[in-house]
C-alpha cells in the first residue's frame, strides 16, 4: 500500500509525504496527517486544488483534459517531457489506461491554448508547462483570452 500527500504552497514549493509498506497503520497515518493539517491550517486559508493528492481528482468531477492539465502542472512542473512519459506516469498515478493518441491530442490542445510550450519535430516532440508569469505574457494561440487559461 502507498499513500501520497502533496502540499502545494503559495511560493510554488511542493512538500510530498509518502507512506508505503505492508501493514501500514492507518490510525498512525491519520494522527500524523491531522497534526500536519492543523499546522498548515493556521497559515493557509484554504488548500488550493493542486495542494491535494491528484489521485483525488475523480473522473466524475473532472474531464480528462482538466485532469491532465492539473496532472501536468503538478507532476511535470519545470521540466520537459514527452507524450509517452505523460501516458506512463498518468497510468501509474490514476491506475487507469489512457491511449497515447489521447495524450498527444490533449497536449496539442493545451499547447494551442498557451498552457504548454513545445519543441522538436513530430517524432521527438517535447512539451513544457509554461510558468505562470510567462503564461500571463503569452500570445493568444487559440483565440481564447489568457484569463481563461488558468
Amino acid at each position: 500500500m502507498e499513500i501520497k500527500v502533496n502540499v502545494d504552497e503559495k511560493s510554488g514549493k511542493i512538500t510530498q509525504l509518502t507512506f508505503s509498506g505492508d501493514g501500514v497503520n492507518m490510525e498512525a497515518i491519520q494522527k500524523a496527517l491531522s497534526a500536519i493539517s492543523k499546522n498548515f491550517q493556521a497559515s493557509a486559508p484554504e488548500e488550493p486544488l493542486l495542494g491535494r493528492d491528484i489521485t483525488d481528482l475523480s473522473a466524475d468531477k473532472y474531464t480528462i483534459k482538466e485532469r491532465l492539465r492539473l496532472f501536468l502542472k503538478f507532476e511535470f512542473r519545470g521540466m520537459w517531457f514527452t507524450s509517452l512519459q505523460v501516458k506512463d506516469k498518468y497510468e501509474r498515478q490514476y491506475g487507469e489506461e489512457i491511449k497515447l493518441s489521447t495524450v498527444s491530442t490533449y497536449l496539442t490542445r493545451l499547447y494551442n491554448e498557451g498552457f504548454l510550450e513545445r519543441r522538436g519535430n513530430r517524432v521527438e516532440r517535447e512539451y513544457h508547462v509554461i510558468d505562470v508569469n510567462v503564461e500571463d505574457k503569452a500570445v493568444e494561440r487559440a483565440g481564447q483570452p489568457i484569463t481563461n487559461l488558468k
